[in-house]
């Protein structure tokens, strides 16, 4: 199970990053500063915990708990469209 771990918890950090750098506003879409915070806060924690995974190898510190939580976030992120607002507000 702990041999799974790691790369479950490798591709939700990528898939999480990915999907919000890849995001779009529609047209006319008004800019939130504040959201626009927390999708770099969560690119740059994703992307960092990748990072570190692709690094240390099967040695990276991840839990059963980190991974749940990530597929959450990764599910949701994917739902919204990489739309932070839609997450936040609750649509």
């Amino acid at each position: 199970m702990a041999d799974l771990l790691t790369p479950a918890t490798l591709l939700c950090c990528l898939a999480i990053c990915a999907r919000l750098l890849s995001y779009r506003p529609a047209p006319g879409a008004r800019h939130r500063p504040g959201i626009a915070w927390a999708a770099w806060l969560l690119i740059a924690a994703t992307g960092g915990q990748a990072l570190q995974i692709l690094l240390l190898g099967q040695r990276a510190p991840v839990s059963g708990w980190q991974l749940i939580l990530l597929l959450i976030l990764a599910v949701a992120v994917y739902r919204a469209r990489g739309n932070l607002a839609q997450l936040f507000e609750g649509r």
